[in-house]
């Protein structure tokens, strides 16, 4: 929406969904195989390339990403949407680019850089079973309502869109919804 003014406020906020919902919490190792600069499709890399995003294939494994989801609900819940935004932007970027697996070393760098204001408190939040299992039936739930990938959005509550999506798909989604919230 940075490309027009507007009278809507929109906030964005992110939810869990697992890609691979059964995969250990260490994780699934990558084909050793494969050599990392391989391991991302030559479409992922020049797609992420135009929007500056570098896809190295780095990362050894495929993560559980049960922490991740939980503690960027602690971001949502006790930093704000911004923070759970930034968080989400660090951890990509670990992953994707700097080949940082998801442990809670990784997370809570990710967590202190995105300006979470206790990563302490942050990281016993997401590694609570009770939090955690709440994260998981939250995925489920959007799972059983439609949810097969990622990225997917959710505008006031309705399915919008999934896949990757030009900005202008957005702006006309978003102004569809400032005119039906009226």
């Amino acid at each position: 929406m940075r490309a027009s003014p507007s009278p809507a406020d929109v906030s964005i906020s992110w939810r869990p969904f697992f890609l691979r919902p059964n995969t250990p919490k260490e994780g699934t190792p990558k084909d050793p195989n494969t050599p990392p600069e391989r391991r991302a499709s030559p479409r992922l890399k020049a797609a992420g390339a135009k929007v500056g995003i570098d896809f190295t294939g780095l990362t050894d494994r495929y993560p559980n990403s049960t922490t991740v989801h939980t503690l960027m609900a602690y971001a949502l819940e006790h930093d704000g949407a911004g923070v759970q935004n930034a968080l989400a932007e660090v951890t990509f970027r670990h992953y994707f680019t700097d080949g940082k697996y998801p442990n809670d070393e990784n997370l809570r760098a990710a967590a202190v850089e995105a300006g979470v204001k206790d990563p302490d408190a942050a990281m016993t939040y997401a590694n609570d079973p009770t939090n955690q299992a709440v994260m998981k039936n939250e995925a489920r739930f959007y799972s059983s309502q439609g949810v097969s990938g990622v990225p997917f959005f959710i505008i006031n509550g309705k399915p919008a869109a999934s896949g990757a999506q030009p900005p202008s798909h957005f702006k006309s989604l978003l102004e569809r919804a400032l005119v039906q919230s009226k």
